[in-house]
């Protein structure tokens, strides 16, 4: 059996594809890659299908080599890649020997990266997905994120006709990332000083940023919201705890919430969000539905046609 053995796993390294779907009424979060860009170019790189899963890292850390021959590609946040010791490039397609390592160590700009490697991991699907979700302890490798010692198996790999090179590179961000949000029927029950707060200053990203969502500060928020029922969360929803400082739901978040939540930010901002490091700063603005309906048309048709 082919496979991939992990020697030295950074503590947030997990498998993921692109998440499962139609779940949450099971309290389980879709989880799934936390920068579908970043997955996608992998994909297209080896050949894959878009559900084939890869290996999620967090700020890198990674030691792995393969049992046997075989194509690989590492996207998302800028890493230092190496193969025995000799310094490789991302976003393209290497061919690793049986045996030889494969050490990825934090680039300087982004947060999340992605090992393919040809076939892909080839662990059991659960609920339509390979994704990690270790709170709950289901899918990826025995429900949790990787330890060293594990072997994780691959599949079959496609035959690539032509070498590839992947277009989708990560792009730092520039001093501000603006979140456009969506706003839901909460957002007039807040008061009027509220949203202004809201969308009128900056936030800065706070280290207490992880897969569930990314907690911001600066100016406190009073919604005037004092009870509220908890009820389902969606992606990228902006949670307002008592403390008053933001919290912007994320892949592996809790299925329902009691927070005020003015909004959701749309998903195009919600990866870039993902990938920021903490200090980046970031200001809200508001999106209409129709706004938000183009802006994902954009991305789509931008990444289809990129990866040609």
């Amino acid at each position: 059996m082919r496979q991939l053995v992990i020697h030295q796993s950074g503590p947030a390294a997990s498998i993921q594809d692109s998440g499962r779907t139609g779940c949450l009424q099971l309290g389980l979060p879709p989880s799934g890659a936390m920068d579908v860009n970043g997955l996608a170019s992998g994909q297209y790189l080896l050949g894959h299908s878009a559900d084939e899963a890869a290996i999620e890292m967090a700020y890198g850390n990674l030691l792995a080599s393969p049992t046997e021959p075989c194509q690989i590609a590492v996207t998302g946040a800028t890493v230092d890649l190496r193969i025995d010791g000799i310094s490789a490039r991302m976003h393209t397609v290497l061919r690793v020997e049986a045996g030889q390592e494969i050490h990825i160590t934090p680039g300087a700009t982004g947060v999340y990266s992605y090992l393919h490697v040809g076939g892909g991991i080839d662990t059991p699907e659960f609920l339509g997905s390979r994704s990690t979700s270790a709170r709950e302890g289901v899918g990826g490798f025995d429900g949790r994120r990787l330890m060293n010692g594990d072997r994780l198996p691959l599949g079959k790999p496609t035959q690539l006709l032509s070498s590839r090179t992947g277009d989708l590179t990560y792009i730092p961000p520039g001093d501000l990332i603006r979140l456009r949000f969506v706003p839901g029927f909460q957002y007039a029950s807040m008061q009027p000083d509220a949203t202004a707060a809201l969308c009128e200053n900056d936030f800065v990203v706070t280290p207490k940023a992880n897969r569930m969502g990314v907690q911001l500060e600066g100016s406190r928020i009073d919604t005037g919201i004092e009870t509220l029922l908890s009820e389902a969360t969606t992606h990228g929803a902006i949670q307002i705890p008592p403390g008053g400082h933001p919290i912007v739901l994320l892949n592996d978040r809790q299925a329902v919430g009691g927070y005020p939540k003015p909004g959701a930010v749309i998903r195009s901002d919600c990866r870039r969000l993902a990938q920021a490091r903490p200090g980046q700063r970031v200001r809200f603005s508001l999106c209409s539905p129709q706004e938000a309906d183009r802006i994902s048309w954009l991305e789509q048709h931008y990444q289809d046609t990129r990866l040609l």
